[in-house]
């Protein structure tokens, strides 16, 4: 689902309460994921990116960040959103079969998600998680393969791509991901360095454009939309960079974000959207922490 899809029924609202009951914040579905408040974005979002950073070591002890940034926010922000989506894409990978099946077929540029691919498991080649369980595949430095697949009972052998001559020498298959807010700027002019398909997150909404300049401009150039294998991947990496660039901006803390996340909200959103009926008021209640607003 697109965060500008007209059809989002007008009736459903999100609403975040404070520890006693009372509404801290009211605002209609469609509003939040055209332009979400922050702190939904926290109590949606907050716990698995909290997962995130101590799963793969990104905060100290003390709740610091342990990568040094350039000052520079945005970018900062959105750099730090790539090794994200890495982590979040293993993290579904792990937990919807079909999902798995999809982007693994992509890797090993096959054209339907057959069943056998169950038999293998996602990992990021860059992952502290990676490094802890699959030392063997940590490869922070690898420019091509961000995602790949190996045997889950026998870790050693990867998933190849699909030789087109029956050579049995086939490459290991795999993805690159990347995420941008101007991907015509910042993905098109270095598609051509990559030999394996690109998984792009537009943040800025802007695949479809550059899904037809890589066309016209790259025709072997493979593009993969993921709004076509989650809807909800790219809606959490949005919510996930807002909090992100507040953070370094200093207009909350991870401690905030911590208080403010204190459900696991990721699914609610979808879960209130299922729910919906034609003539009702549906209202989708993320609760919060009061000192964690505004």
């Amino acid at each position: 689902m697109s965060i500008l899809t007209p059809s989002i029924p007008p009736h459903i609202k999100v609403i975040v309460e404070g520890d006693s009951g009372n509404i801290l914040h009211r605002q209609t579905l469609y509003d939040y994921l055209r332009a979400p408040n922050l702190q939904l974005q926290i109590a949606a979002h907050g716990g698995t990116l909290l997962d995130i950073f101590l799963k793969e070591s990104y905060i100290s002890e003390d709740l610091r960040f342990k990568r040094l940034f350039t000052g520079d926010h945005h970018a900062d922000a959105t750099r730090l959103i790539g090794s994200i989506a890495e982590s979040l894409i293993v993290k579904i990978c792990n937990e919807d079969p079909e999902v798995n099946r999809r982007l693994a077929m992509f890797a090993r540029s096959g054209v339907r998600p057959h069943k056998n691919l169950d038999n293998y498991i996602a990992i990021a080649t860059g992952s502290m998680s990676t490094k802890r369980n699959f030392p063997q595949y940590y490869n922070p430095s690898d420019t091509q393969r961000d995602i790949i697949w190996v045997e889950k009972d026998n870790p050693e052998n990867q998933l190849l791509c699909i030789s087109s001559n029956n050579n049995s020498s086939a490459k290991p298959a795999g993805l690159q991901v990347k995420a941008s807010h101007d991907g015509l700027r910042y993905i098109l002019p270095q598609i051509e360095q990559y030999h394996y398909p690109i998984l792009y997150f537009d943040l800025g909404g802007d695949w479809g454009v550059v899904a037809e300049a890589i066309r016209q401009k790259y025709s072997g150039c493979s593009l993969i939309n993921p709004d076509e294998i989650h809807h909800a991947i790219k809606h959490a990496l949005k919510g996930y960079f807002d909090i992100i660039v507040s953070i370094f901006r200093g207009e909350t803390t991870i401690p905030d974000v911590i208080r403010g996340a204190k459900h696991k909200g990721d699914s609610i959103i979808d879960a209130g959207i299922a729910a919906a009926e034609a003539n009702s008021e549906v209202k989708i209640i993320l609760p919060s922490h009061v000192s964690a607003m505004s």
